[in-house]
C-alpha cells in the first residue's frame, strides 16, 4: 500500500484509485479522519468535480454555544459540518455551474446582542461570510442594521424575528413560534376536557414575542389561560414561579420557548411541588431533565423537535441516514465523540442552511436578491421536516418564513417519540383574526416592535 500522505490521497482520488467503493460522505469522513486541516478546496479536488471549482464560500455560525441557551445553538454545529462536509465531498455546491467549497467559521454570541453585534462583524469582514445560522432574539434585533447593510443572510430558529426591514433575515425550519400557536390546539384535540393554561417564558425578545402568539392560539382554541407572565433572565430559583403558576390551579404548565437550562429548573420544581398535570414546550431535551427528576414525571411531556431515530420517519430515510451518519462521527466512541446524546437541535440549523443552499442554486447565484427571488416563486420548497412553501406575510409583514409540516412529540419511556405531524396554514387561516388580535393587544406584531 502507497504511503499515506496527503500529497498521494490527492493523487490516487483524482485517478479513481483510492477510496473508490466509498460513497461521497465516507470519502470526506475518511480526508477529515487522516487530515482534519485539510482544506476544503483540496476535499472538493479529491471528489472529482466535473465541474470548474470555484473559490470556497464561508458560512457563519453565530449563536449561544456557552450560558443557559447553549442548548439552542451549541448542538447545531454537528449538523451544519456534516452538511458542508457532504457538499464538499461532491465537489461543493453547484450554483451557476461551478462548483463551491463551504468552510464554516463560529462565533459564541452568550446570547447577548452586543457579543451578537462583534461577532456579525468579525464573520462578515474577516470571513467573509455570506450566510449565519443563527438562534435569534436579541442578536437578531442587534445585528440586522449590519448585517443589511452587507447583504448577508441571517438565518434565524426564530420566525418571530422576521421583519419587513431586515429583508435578509429568513427563518422557518425550526417550527418556532408555530408549534407553541398549535400545541394549546393539539392538547385540546388529545384531551377535550382540559381547559386551564398557564404558560411563562424568560423576558427577552424570544421569550415576550412567541408567548404573545401561543397566548393569543390558546385563546382562539378555547383556552382560559389563567397565568401568562415572564420570569428575568436572571432567574436561577424557579420555586416561586412554579409556586404562582400552580396557584391557578392549571390543567397544563407551558414553558413556551424558555431556555434549555430553564426548563430543567421549572420541570424539577413541578415534580417537587407536586403538579399532576400535563407539561408541555416548545423543547425539553429530556436527557438532561432526567437527571433532575425521575423518567416516570415526564411521561408525556409535550414538545417538538423530534429525534431522527424515530421510528415514525421510517427506513430507509434522510432523517435514518442522518441518525446513523451522526452516531458514527459524533457518538459513543466516535471520531469527533461530544459526549452527549443525539438531540433534535443537532439538526435544526441544518434546515435554513440547505434551504439557502437550494436557493443559491435554483437562483444560478449567491447573490441575495436573487436568491429570495428564486425561493419565494417555489410553490414549495424541500425541507428535512417535508415540503413547505415561502409565506409569512400575515404574521411578519414578509415573504421569508419557510414553512414546513410541524411534528408534535410527547415524552415514551423516557424517550422523545413523533405523535402527528400537522401543517400551520389551514389552521392558521381559520383563526388568524383572534390570534394577531391579542398579538396587538401585547404590542408584539411586527410593526409594534423597534
Amino acid at each position: 500500500m502507497m504511503k499515506i500522505s496527503r500529497r498521494n490521497v490527492l493523487k490516487a482520488t483524482s485517478a479513481g484509485v483510492l477510496f473508490g467503493g466509498f460513497g461521497s460522505s465516507a470519502l470526506a469522513a475518511t480526508l477529515r479522519n487522516y487530515f482534519p486541516d485539510m482544506e476544503p478546496e483540496e476535499v472538493a479536488k479529491a471528489a472529482k468535480p466535473k465541474e470548474p471549482i470555484g473559490e470556497t464560500v464561508n458560512i457563519g455560525f453565530l449563536g449561544a454555544l456557552s450560558g443557559p441557551d447553549a442548548g439552542w445553538g451549541l448542538p447545531g454545529l454537528t449538523g451544519n459540518q456534516m452538511f458542508i462536509d457532504q457538499v464538499n465531498s461532491e465537489g461543493g455546491l453547484l450554483v451557476g455551474g461551478t462548483r463551491y467549497p463551504l468552510k464554516m467559521y463560529k462565533f459564541d454570541d452568550e446570547a447577548i446582542g452586543s457579543k451578537a453585534l462583534q461577532g456579525a462583524k468579525e464573520l462578515v469582514l474577516k470571513n467573509n461570510v455570506k450566510f449565519i445560522s443563527a438562534i435569534g432574539g436579541n442578536p437578531a434585533d442587534a445585528t440586522h442594521p449590519f448585517l443589511n447593510k452587507h447583504k448577508v443572510f441571517y438565518a434565524s430558529l426564530i420566525a418571530t424575528d422576521i421583519k419587513p426591514d431586515r429583508p435578509y433575515l429568513i427563518a422557518g425550519g425550526d417550527v418556532t413560534p408555530r408549534i407553541d400557536m398549535m400545541r394549546p390546539m393539539y392538547h385540546k384535540m388529545t384531551n377535550p376536557n382540559l381547559k386551564r393554561w398557564a404558560v411563562t417564558s424568560q423576558d427577552d425578545t424570544i421569550g415576550l414575542t412567541a408567548q404573545a402568539w401561543e397566548v393569543g392560539s390558546a385563546i382562539a382554541d378555547g383556552w382560559d389561560v389563567v397565568y401568562d407572565k415572564h420570569y428575568a433572565l436572571e432567574t436561577t430559583d424557579f420555586a416561586p414561579v412554579v409556586t404562582a403558576m400552580l396557584a391557578e390551579k392549571p390543567d397544563v404548565v407551558s414553558m413556551n420557548l424558555s431556555y434549555p437550562d430553564f426548563v430543567i429548573g421549572i420541570i424539577e420544581q413541578l415534580f417537587l411541588q407536586g403538579f399532576k398535570g400535563i407539561i408541555s414546550a416548545n423543547y425539553i431535551e429530556e436527557s438532561s431533565v432526567m437527571t433532575r427528576v425521575p423518567k416516570e414525571y415526564v411521561e408525556g411531556a409535550t414538545n417538538s423537535f423530534p429525534l431522527f431515530d424515530d421510528p415514525w420517519w421510517g427506513e430507509p430515510s434522510y432523517q435514518h441516514e442522518f441518525y446513523q451518519q451522526w452516531i458514527a462521527r459524533y457518538g459513543e466512541g466516535g471520531p469527533e465523540d461530544v459526549h452527549r446524546p443525539i438531540t433534535g437541535i443537532d439538526w435544526d440549523h441544518v434546515i435554513m442552511l440547505d434551504v439557502w443552499a437550494q436557493g443559491c442554486q435554483l437562483a444560478g447565484t449567491f447573490d441575495p436578491d436573487e436568491v429570495l427571488k428564486a425561493l419565494r416563486a417555489q410553490p414549495s420548497i424541500p425541507t428535512i421536516l417535508g415540503p413547505g412553501p415561502m409565506s409569512g406575510e400575515e404574521m411578519w409583514g414578509i415573504k421569508n418564513m419557510v414553512s414546513p409540516p410541524i411534528p408534535f412529540c410527547e415524552v415514551k419511556d423516557g424517550i422523545k417519540r413523533i405523535t402527528a405531524q400537522i401543517r400551520f396554514e389551514d389552521w392558521f387561516e381559520a383563526r388568524k383574526k383572534d390570534i394577531i388580535a391579542v398579538v396587538r393587544d401585547k404590542g408584539q406584531m411586527f410593526d409594534q416592535r423597534a
